[in-house]
């Protein structure tokens, strides 16, 4: 018979048996518990995002350096060196880097997102998110995502930390990614397509191929990386390669909308669209249609080619 103490509890160990199920009884104890207690965040979550399927794609080539895939990622979207500063503690925090190399669960991640497997890399996240104390009692305290904003600047305060702006904005928009989003658009708002321009993108990447190939357009649109730049605007590039090659502009939803106010909207998303400067540009236009509060969802998509060559096509998403 042994007696083991862990912590302020005392256990007696007679068996084998005895001795595995206090070792799973552990295990449970510490899959529940947080791990990391300091939180910094003054990053944009999709260019975190970004940055982790950039750690898979040299993870392939060899190289594990977070130093090295932070400079890379940097230069490659001709953002400051000093960005690192806030990238560094983040992933730390998050666990997935540790003694200068990215973990196993970032390639992980990393990969899931490279493939485009959204809702699986979400829910790694998002048990990664759950190891790190402060986002863990954000996570607790959120309810229903209402006043979202109010209980992480609550919980940040609670933890010390002299609020910043960029910091308050961008730990709520990694928790509102986690928690919050719900884009199967089975039942269609203005808000809900708002919340999820990233998912409207990827909705109508299967659509894009029929209209690559009226322009002569060579590349396969499954092939192609997307890169949030701003608010429904996007560098596209190709998987693998550090070169922009488009941009992609996603309007916000308009409701019921007449031919007219169709035409405006791609108008304005027709502004960033020059000649020569880049190979495509692809333009989304979310349309919503019908009386209930549950609309159905239906996207214009065109495809604009560096010439000004263009096609488009009229998609139903949900009834």
């Amino acid at each position: 018979m042994v007696w083991l103490r862990v912590g302020d509890r005392e256990f007696n160990i007679s068996t084998l048996e005895d001795l595995e199920k206090l070792c799973r009884k552990l295990r449970e104890e510490l899959s529940q518990q947080c791990l990391y207690h300091s939180w910094y965040i003054r990053v944009p979550p999709d260019r975190l995002l970004a940055l982790l399927k950039k750690a898979y794609v040299k993870y392939t080539q060899g190289v594990l350096s977070v130093g090295d895939v932070i400079a890379e990622f940097l230069d490659e979207y001709k953002l400051s060196k000093s960005i690192s500063r806030t990238i560094t503690p983040t992933l730390s925090a998050l666990g997935l880097t540790a003694s200068g190399k990215f973990t196993s669960a970032a390639v992980e991640l990393g990969k899931l997102l490279y493939e485009g497997r959204w809702e699986e890399a979400r829910g790694k996240l998002l048990q990664l998110a759950a190891k790190n104390c402060v986002l863990k009692d954000i996570f607790d305290k959120m309810g229903d995502c209402r006043d979202l904003e109010k209980t992480v600047s609550a919980v940040l305060t609670d933890y010390g930390k002299g609020l910043r702006p960029d910091e308050l904005k961008y730990t709520t928009e990694l928790v509102k990614l986690l928690k919050c989003q719900d884009c199967d658009f089975k039942c269609a708002t203005g808000d809900k397509v708002s919340a999820c321009l990233d998912a409207i993108l990827q909705t109508a990447k299967p659509h894009l191929r029929e209209l690559f190939e009226k322009l002569d357009i060579s590349l396969l649109p499954e092939h192609l990386d997307f890169l949030h730049m701003a608010e429904g605007e996007y560098a596209v590039g190709v998987k693998g390669t550090a070169k922009q090659i488009g941009l992609a502009l996603v309007g916000k939803p308009l409701e019921n909308a007449a031919l007219a106010q169709l035409k405006d909207a791609l108008a304005r998303l027709d502004e960033k669209v020059q000649e020569g400067v880049y190979d495509v540009y692809i333009k989304i236009q979310p349309v919503l249609e019908g009386a209930n509060h549950c609309k159905a969802l239906k996207l214009l998509i065109e495809v604009v080619r560096g010439d000004l060559e263009r096609v488009s096509k009229y998609v139903k998403i949900s009834p």
